[in-house]
């Protein structure tokens, strides 16, 4: 079936922030007691803020703070960290050629508001997309589907078999596939090609400069 969408993951997929997001995990663990190495955080990042604390704290520890913690997490990449993120090459390339294509294009991302903004006058696509999702949008995160069934809600008059997701961490492609959704997977988070491959990607491609290079063969 011919692809009339692609929904983007945001963080780790077009911008370089995995690492950021991983220390700033590291700074709201520390503040509330728990020092947990920096590449323990990386491999979580892509879910949500709950099942992260879920799965590092006990339950009794992770139901008293998880609020505060993930408050703390937010506050902190937001005022330290966020304006040190960079795009990944090609990206506003990438979605042109989309966009010059037919091809719908929406983000999925659970940030706020106003990081999504941010982003998306970094990579200087805000007249490229279709729409974008964001915390708003979701009462669960990655791994559960929500923000993608958000974002196929955005595309009006096409089905899950016609859309294409691409993301660059194993949750993207789990919770993707609850949603009926297919999965490309990118190498920008940090993510092993198995650990994609076995999550669900159908596809690996090193990023988005890659997908540009194999446009439109990436979409069959």
């Amino acid at each position: 079936m011919t692809i009339k969408a692609i929904i983007f993951d945001l963080d780790g997929t077009l911008v370089d922030s995995v690492d950021y997001h991983a220390e700033a995990w590291v700074k709201a663990f520390k503040e509330y007691g728990y020092d947990f190495p920096k590449e323990q955080l990386r491999q979580q990042i892509g879910k949500g803020s709950a099942y992260i604390i879920g799965d590092l704290l006990s339950s009794s520890e992770a139901e008293k703070l998880e609020s505060d913690i993930a408050q703390y997490r937010k506050q902190y990449y937001q005022d330290n960290l966020l304006e040190q993120v960079q795009p990944f090459s090609k990206v506003k390339e990438l979605f042109e050629t989309i966009k010059a294509d037919g091809i719908q294009v929406v983000l999925a991302s659970s940030a706020r508001k106003e990081t999504i903004e941010y982003y998306k006058q970094l990579l200087e696509i805000e007249d490229l997309i279709d729409g974008a999702t964001s915390t708003d949008d979701v009462e669960k995160s990655k791994p559960e589907p929500d923000i993608f069934v958000s974002a196929l809600a955005k595309l009006d008059g096409i089905s899950a078999e016609e859309v294409m997701v691409v993301g660059d961490s194993p949750y993207d492609a789990i919770a993707a596939k609850k949603a009926n959704l297919s999965t490309i997977g990118v190498l920008t988070g940090g993510f092993s090609r198995e650990t994609l491959t076995d999550a669900g990607c159908v596809a690996i491609y090193q990023d988005p400069a890659d997908l540009l290079d194999n446009y439109p063969g990436f979409l069959s």
